[in-house]
């Protein structure tokens, strides 16, 4: 394809057509006339496709100097441009192979012609530098907002199109293009006709004379609005929250590190203030995500409101939001002072009722940690954890309060996060060990044990669950830990299957709720069972009644499915959580234990002795066992056995024993001393 002006002078060519004339570039023909190149007589040819405004098909016969006058079976096709004036028009000349002429000859070629133009959505354009004379297609007025009534083009015109603040910008790029003898390339606004605003991308190049001066300039131009648009859209999720509208945690990053540069150099104080909702997930649990979102909105404007117009506020994500105030103070009172009018402000307003499209008003509170920053080198991350470390404490005192980051806190912090590596490290060492209380049954002298998890820390010596379960929990070790134990109470119960005595003996194990309701628990209680050979009637399943506070038929379906293969289950620590007698009631217990801070209070505490009682005799009314935790005297166990409670455990009978030791204890028959007047504990 190729643009002739009315001499049929070639003034822009694509590659094929260069080619097809014998040339390799498209510059090489650029100022040749057409027929040139053509033996045809091309003019009478044109006139006949402009006439018909079809394409015309004819055998094209190239110079004898191109190809030796190679024969080019082809249809050519002519399509006018008007510039408004007879004398100024050129044409879009098309010359296409017979094949795949053929096979668009049917219709209206100039309606070919025209979609083929509009499919890059490219307005073309031309201009004389000498005379200023230009020609442009329909597609480029329509770009500038002219439909019907066509102006002289020029380029004065063209700057008057383009707004105000890039006119500088696009004259110097033209001039530049000019003086290196370069194409160029650019994107600038323009204003419509019709008063619109839109971005173009406009390039092209020059053509020079003999002399090597510019004498035209032509080039495309496309509307590139949509294309901005999308572009702008993605700068703005790159750096804000789509949701909130608010600044994302990449830009609060990067406000984040200018505040403190800003400190530094004017020696003023700044403040970061750690912002989570409290309990924001029962609205997601009860009213759904799309009314917890419209809560998030709600929060984002009324933190805006309580701002200054320089200050940030950004969504840390989830529930949480970060604010970033500077100039807050010249020292370290009057920063500390300022953050926290200001975090009361913040808190204050948060409080207000929010109504939500559920036509219900909720209300919210918010944990605020706070952290001072310019009085000493930090990073923007260093600072955001302090400040979190701060709003955890918030938290952790019960939620709507401010909390300020004091350095303890990451000491905390350093000791936990040393304390997770050493339990990582202790279950890949193979440093927990499993020791074993006894549980006597006074009245059929038979002994059962709970085993007991002990961590012998390489370096700290023998420690107790108090010191490491806490931590195993909260980092998520609860699982490959619990797993562990599991393994290994089994392992037990299969070397002492064929030793009598210890073959009668079964071993309790504690199970956490994050354990319990884990996917592969039934998995991993029955691949342990089969691995070791065990009876399943010999494993004993402590639960405490947390496990069962998120679903009761949850949690029934699970211990129902391990009953049915053996396995029984007891309710630990009762009495000290909800002691819902609908949990005995829907469950599948077996055994109820009672806590030892009620059977360490029943000589002296009169409420102590009748909720032990009452829990005998619910235990006995309902078909299950029962067995009292923490007996430390004589005293106590007779009181247990007047009541009727003969299985019991403390140290009264013995302290927790290693796995040698319980097989020793249970040889020697303890329950002679047992019943003793004097102390038992070996």
């Amino acid at each position: 394809m190729c643009v002739v002006d009315v001499r049929r002078r070639i003034v822009q060519a694509n590659t094929p057509l260069a080619r097809l004339l014998g040339k390799d570039r498209p510059s090489e023909v650029v100022g040749q006339a057409l027929n040139r190149f053509l033996n045809t007589d091309i003019d009478k040819v044109l006139d006949r496709a402009r006439r018909r405004r079809a394409p015309v098909a004819i055998n094209l016969r190239t110079v004898p100097r191109i190809g030796a006058g190679r024969k080019v079976p082809a249809f050519i096709a002519f399509h006018e441009v008007n510039a408004g004036n007879p004398r100024r028009s050129s044409a879009v000349v098309v010359i296409t192979p017979r094949a795949f002429g053929d096979h668009i000859a049917t219709t209206s070629y100039s309606q070919r012609l025209e979609i083929a133009l509009d499919v890059g959505a490219l307005g073309a354009w031309g201009m004389d530098l000498r005379t200023g004379e230009a020609w442009r297609t329909d597609r480029h007025d329509r770009i500038f907002g002219y439909t019907q009534s066509l102006p002289r083009w020029s380029y004065e015109k063209f700057i008057e199109h383009v707004v105000p603040e890039d006119r500088g910008r696009v004259n110097r790029t033209f001039e530049e293009a000019a003086d290196a003898k370069t194409r160029w390339v650019f994107d600038c606004r323009i204003v419509r006709k019709d008063g619109e605003t839109r971005w173009i991308s406009i390039q092209g190049g020059f053509e020079d004379d003999a002399q090597g001066a510019p004498k035209a300039m032509f080039g495309v131009v496309c509307d590139i609005t949509d294309r901005k648009r999308a572009e702008e859209q993605v700068e703005f999720l790159a750096y804000y929250d789509s949701l909130t509208q608010l600044p994302n945690r990449r830009l609060l990053d990067d406000r984040l590190e200018h505040a403190l540069l800003h400190a530094r150099r004017n020696g003023r104080l700044g403040v970061v203030l750690f912002l989570d909702l409290d309990d924001f997930k029962s609205v997601n649990d009860t009213q759904g995500h799309q009314v917890g979102d419209e809560m998030l909105v709600e929060v984002a404007s009324r933190l805006r409101d309580c701002l200054r117009p320089g200050d940030t506020v950004a969504r840390f994500g989830g529930d949480e939001f970060v604010v970033v105030l500077e100039d807050i103070g010249r020292n370290s009172d009057e920063a500390v002072a300022s953050a926290r009018e200001v975090a009361q402000i913040i808190r204050t307003t948060l409080l207000a009722p929010y109504e939500l499209s559920a036509r219900e008003r909720r209300h919210t509170s918010c944990s605020i940690g706070t952290v001072i920053f310019g009085d000493c080198q930090s990073e923007p991350s260093v600072l955001l954890r302090q400040a979190d470390l701060a709003m955890y404490r918030a938290k952790a005192a019960g939620g709507n309060t401010v909390r300020a980051y004091e350095p303890e806190m990451q000491a905390a912090i350093d000791t936990r996060v040393a304390l997770e590596r050493d339990i990582q490290q202790g279950i890949e060492n193979d440093e927990f060990v499993l020791h074993y209380q006894p549980q006597l049954n006074l009245q059929d002298n038979t002994i059962k044990a709970e085993a007991l998890l002990r961590w012998q820390h390489p370096k700290r010596g023998l420690l107790y669950p108090g010191e490491f379960i806490p931590t195993v929990e909260a980092s998520g070790l609860i699982l490959p830990l619990g797993r562990w134990v599991l393994q290994n109470a089994c392992q037990r119960l299969g070397e002492w299957r064929d030793i009598e005595p210890m073959a009668s003996i079964s071993i309790a194990v504690n199970v956490s709720a994050r354990q319990f309701h884990a996917p592969g628990f039934i998995d991993d209680i029955t691949t342990a069972i089969a691995q070791f050979g065990v009876d399943p009637r010999r494993l004993v399943v402590e639960l405490t009644e947390s496990v069962l506070l998120d679903s009761v038929d949850k949690a029934r379906a699970i211990m129902a499915e391990l009953t049915v293969r053996g396995i029984r289950f007891a309710l630990d620590d009762f009495g000290t959580g909800y002691s819902s007698l609908y949990y005995l009631k829907r469950l599948p217990l077996h055994q109820l234990k009672i806590d030892r801070r009620f059977v360490c209070g029943v000589l002296s505490d009169t409420h102590d002795a009748a909720i032990v009682h009452t829990i005998i005799t619910l235990a006995q009314a309902m078909g299950m066992e029962v067995v009292a935790e923490g007996v430390e005297c004589a005293a106590t166990r007779d009181f247990l056995i007047a009541h009727a409670c003969v299985q019991q455990q403390g140290f009264w009978f013995s302290h927790a024993l290693c796995a040698d030791m319980f097989a020793h204890y249970v040889r020697a028959n303890p329950f002679e001393q047992a019943l003793a007047a004097g102390s038992a504990d070996p």
